[in-house]
Parts: C-alpha cells; structure tokens; sequence
C-alpha cells in the first residue's frame, strides 16, 4: 500500500518470545511496546509512539530527525522481523499503520520472509 509521502516512517524490529512479542523503535533508544499477542504489541507501539511523539508536535523537524529509510543492515532472527510504522502528520495512533518489510533480492528470500512472519503471528494461538 503506498502512503502519503509526507507521512513519517519508523522502523520496529518485532522478537517473538516464549510468552509475548517485542517491537522495538530501531532510532528511539528504549522506546519499545510488548503484548501477549501480536496485535496487542502493534496496538500498543502504536499508543507508545504517540505518547512520545506528541510533545514534539510543534516541531516537526525533530520528529522528522527520528525517522528513518528502511534498514539495510538490521539484524533478524527466525524469532524477529523487520517492519515501517507509517505516522499521520496529526500524529493520530488510531491512524497509524504498519507494513512488513520484506527482502527484495530475490523471489526466494521474499517468500522465507513471509513464511517466518506467518508463523511468527499465527503462534498467538499456541500461547492461550
């Protein structure tokens, strides 16, 4: 899905632990959201960075200093992921979005990838 270019970007690597998932802001050091499910974690990243990013508000050229392209070099397990939550300018959590970000060097890597994050989500239901 394409987005607004306007809109800021930051990238979260999800762990998925025995009991819950991680997401962590990969350029806010010790901004990070957890939950039981991978819903509940994406839905509280979403909450987390607004909380932190609505002080800054009105200046949004320090917002702009926090986000960042897609990561090259970000290490990922067969536990972990990489992602892009994309941020409305008002800053909204309820308007916040999340992409996955997949390998484009080949076919194969593209689909490993998708492979790892299915498994990764659909292990919710083994935790209940």
């Amino acid at each position: 899905m394409m987005t607004d270019s306007k809109d800021y970007r930051f990238t979260t690597r999800t762990t998925k632990r025995d009991e819950q998932y991680l997401i962590d802001f990969l350029n806010i050091p010790k901004l990070s959201a957890q939950g039981e499910l991978y819903e509940e974690a994406e839905y509280y990243a979403y909450r987390v960075l607004a909380d932190y990013l609505i002080p800054l508000k009105a200046h949004p050229e320090k917002i702009a200093a926090l986000t960042a392209q897609e990561p090259i070099n970000q290490v990922v397990n067969e536990q972990s992921f990489l992602s892009v939550i994309t941020v409305p300018l008002n800053l909204d959590p309820h308007k916040m979005q999340s992409q996955f970000i997949i390998p484009r060097d080949s076919a194969e890597n593209a689909h490993a990838e998708i492979n790892k994050i299915t498994r990764l989500i659909n292990e919710d239901s083994s935790l209940k």
